[in-house]
């Protein structure tokens, strides 16, 4: 079922996440330079690396992103089961010398999240999964896993033709958890995926998306000198293939972490359920 087009209470949401989305990049980079002149908390890493490596530890930054049924525009009506599959070639590159080798560090991540649906725009999500770093002398398989929600702020139509293109604007949110080299890593996330369907909503539509994030991250389990509290932007995309007649669906994505010298995450994720 199509939503109906927005209304005043759904404009003034809009606007208001708008404005928080051009406000919080500022912040975000000023909060990254205060904690980058902190020798304490960085060195002898660069700045930035550990909070690079506690977030890849958790399902924000190292899996793809949810493509869930907010960004379609339709309603979810069933529960849903989502496997991802994430991949970062070498998430040591920021320790790499200017010249000459290093030993690279690969990163898989595998998961599956449940998806239920929340009202008419919304979904529940839990995530349980493993990332497993390949290197020599690395420690293997970790745990991580998270809760997630996200709510369709803003959706409508861009033409009125029966392929109508629709653009839709959404909130989202969670809290992860995992286990890397820094201690047990603790994240919260705040972001405003933006989604643009193309195709019949009777039939197929390609969707492609793009979500901005802010991660807070903070790690336990370590001595207070290496902890680590943070903030860090964070950018996940992708491109989904949905068919409202259809139990299947897929998609790809991206993930970045905003790190100096750090790889973009790739991804893939199939899905079953939800009507």
């Amino acid at each position: 079922m199509s939503l109906p087009l927005v209304h005043r209470p759904n404009r003034l949401a809009l606007r208001v996440a708008l404005c928080s989305l051009i406000a919080l990049p500022p912040l975000v980079a000023r909060y990254a330079s205060a904690q980058s002149q902190n020798p304490g908390s960085i060195t002898p890493s660069p700045p930035g690396y550990k909070e690079y490596v506690a977030i890849l530890g958790t399902p924000i930054g190292s899996l793809p992103p949810l493509a869930t049924y907010t960004l379609t525009g339709l309603a979810q009506r069933s529960p849903e089961v989502i496997a991802r599959y994430g991949f970062v070639e070498d998430m040591a590159l920021p320790l790499a010398p200017d010249s000459g080798g290093h030993n690279a560090h690969s990163l898989s991540s595998f998961a599956l999240t449940g998806v239920l649906p929340i009202d008419l725009g919304g979904t529940v999500s839990l995530t349980l999964g493993l990332s497993n770093q390949q290197c020599s002398g690395c420690t293997g398989t970790r745990f991580m896993g998270s809760l997630d929600g996200d709510y369709r702020l803003w959706s409508t139509a861009i033409d009125h033709a029966a392929n109508a293109r629709r653009f839709t604007v959404a909130v989202n949110g969670g809290i992860g958890v995992g286990n890397p080299a820094t201690g047990t890593a603790w994240t919260g996330n705040v972001g405003f995926p933006l989604a643009f369907a193309v195709g019949a909503e009777s039939g197929t539509q390609l969707i492609p998306f793009m979500t901005p994030s802010v991660v807070m991250v903070t790690t336990s389990g370590s001595s207070e000198s290496d902890a680590i509290h943070s903030i860090r932007a964070v950018v996940t995309g992708g491109v989904s293939l949905f068919n409202s007649k259809s139990a299947l669906g897929g998609s790809v994505g991206i993930m970045y972490i905003f790190v100096p010298k750090t790889q973009v995450g790739l991804g893939v994720s199939l899905s079953y359920g939800g009507r």
